[in-house]
């Protein structure tokens, strides 16, 4: 009886503490978004622009809903508030106010209260709390929450990767085969710029089956919000394609057609300058009419990311060359960083070096980290 009496005691004391700790920490709390249908989600603006809401649950992971589906949001601590023909990102909580309008309240209202007037002691005068310095205002006037770098104006956004694919055959043949390539982009809210390297080397039994080398860069000047200039350069090396060096130099203007959250589309085009030296050939210099494309699009499938990326020049001296290189693929992140990813490289010449094939194609499986 003593032994069930303790441990009566015991369990009801544990329940006692475990009560206790609950009332402290009370509820958890989280951002919430109220959509015109009525549904309400709880969890973490991550961001949002004129299109597009990012929001994080814990049941879903990364959502992003249409902002013309979002009635309400309500943050539980300050967030980066952009406003409408505003230059300055403000720390800021949101409260919902009347339909269609939200309630700002500046980061030191919420971390410096006025003190409660029974909090001074006797005899000491209270100061007298100043009016809360918040605004209501449309949510529409709402441009951007968390604003990134290039939407702000302030600071620059840098976006990394790094791509490794490679092979070590000993035995009854022997071989090796390495492929790295890098890519580095930095975006403003006026310009921006991408560098990327490719390397490529291949040997089977004592005999070098592929080598070649590639690095480039383009800079873009943006004009308004979707048009910019550009200017781009590269140079490469191929023996197999009997190319000692090609550079190419050139300028032109280029048109952003899409750019969310899930998709992204770029074009350009303009005059280039392409000088190609060969290793046992004769070397060649024309004018080129230059164009790029990019484009990239997220899918929902384990945010798995579709790419492609094109270069391409025409001889205005000989408008029957045509040279054209690109790569495309499939990305998929699995872990901190880590990507694997799907990816073919194509390299085509109309007019190859004698005894070469006008194209090369390359299928990759690699292990990448991006940053």
């Amino acid at each position: 009886m003593p032994a069930l009496r303790l441990a009566g005691s015991f369990a009801s004391s544990l329940a006692s503490i475990v009560a206790a700790c609950a009332l402290l920490a009370g509820p958890a709390r989280a951002d919430t978004l109220t959509l015109h249908n009525g549904d309400r989600l709880t969890g973490r603006v991550l961001h949002m622009s004129p299109s597009t809401v990012t929001f994080e649950t814990t049941w879903a992971g990364e959502l992003r809903i249409p902002r013309y589906e979002v009635r309400a949001i309500e943050t539980d601590k300050p967030v980066g508030v952009l406003r409408e023909r505003s230059n300055r990102t403000e720390t800021m909580t949101i409260r919902p106010a009347a339909p269609g309008q939200v309630t700002l309240s500046p980061e030191s209202a919420e971390r410096d209260p006025a003190p409660p007037p029974d909090s001074a002691p006797p005899g000491v005068p209270v100061p007298t709390a100043a009016p809360q310095p918040v605004e209501t205002l449309p949510l529409a006037r709402v441009r951007y929450i968390n604003p990134k770098p290039e939407e702000s104006g302030e600071g620059v956004s840098y976006e990394g990767r790094l791509t490794l694919s490679g092979a070590f055959v000993r035995g009854n043949s022997n071989g090796d085969r390495a492929y790295v390539e890098g890519d580095l982009d930095a975006r403003a809210l006026d310009w921006r710029y991408a560098l990327n390297a490719k390397l490529r080397h291949e040997r089977t039994d004592q005999a070098t089956s592929a080598s070649n080398w590639l690095v480039g860069g383009n800079f873009d000047r943006f004009l308004n919000d979707r048009r910019f200039a550009y200017l781009r350069g590269s140079l490469e090396r191929d023996r197999f394609r009997d190319i000692a060096s090609r550079a190419a130099v050139g300028a032109g203007v280029g048109l952003q057609v899409v750019q969310t959250g899930r998709a992204k589309l770029s074009v350009r085009g303009g005059l280039d300058a392409i000088d190609v030296r060969r290793i046992a050939g004769a070397d060649e210099s024309w004018p080129a009419l230059g164009w790029g494309a990019n484009v990239g699009y997220r899918l929902d499938t384990w945010s798995a990311e579709l790419f492609h990326d094109q270069q391409g020049f025409l001889n205005l001296d000989d408008l029957s060359q045509v040279t054209l290189r690109s790569r495309s693929g499939l990305r998929l992140p699995f872990a901190s960083g880590l990507t694997a990813s799907l990816q073919l490289n194509l390299d085509w010449d109309s007019q190859p070096a004698p005894g070469r094939r006008g194209t090369d194609a390359t299928w990759l499986v690699g292990l990448g980290y991006a940053w």
